[in-house]
């Protein structure tokens, strides 16, 4: 049996959440790039992580809108972790940036800490 040798770096637990999302996808001059649906596996109070169809450079930024419970948020995030999956879709790890204070109250109400 294999021991986790890796710490856990994350900042705050995350929960499995499976929603669709939908996203904009800007290149560094804010011009819209890409749209699209993507899976969210799991979720946490500054980040995701989804499954995607296509690939996204390190350090793009995406503007996801997610249904949580009745709830449309809008959060803007940057990819920090871009690797293809087993199915051949591609997993992202997402850290949210610029979030509005109303939006993070609601984070912080749907999502245990």
């Amino acid at each position: 049996m294999k021991k986790n040798i890796f710490k856990e770096k994350r900042g705050y637990p995350r929960i499995k959440s499976l929603h669709l999302n939908a996203y904009n996808y800007f290149d560094q001059k804010e011009y819209e790039k890409r749209k699209g649906i993507a899976l969210t596996l799991n979720i946490s109070l500054s980040g995701m992580f989804i499954e995607s169809g296509v690939p996204f450079p390190i350090h793009s930024v995406l503007e996801i809108t997610l249904a949580l419970e009745e709830i449309l948020l809008t959060l803007k995030g940057e990819v920090r972790r871009s690797e293809i999956a087993e199915n051949g879709n591609y997993h992202l790890g997402i850290f949210f940036v610029d979030i509005s204070p109303e939006s993070q109250k609601i984070l912080n109400t749907l999502i245990p800490s």
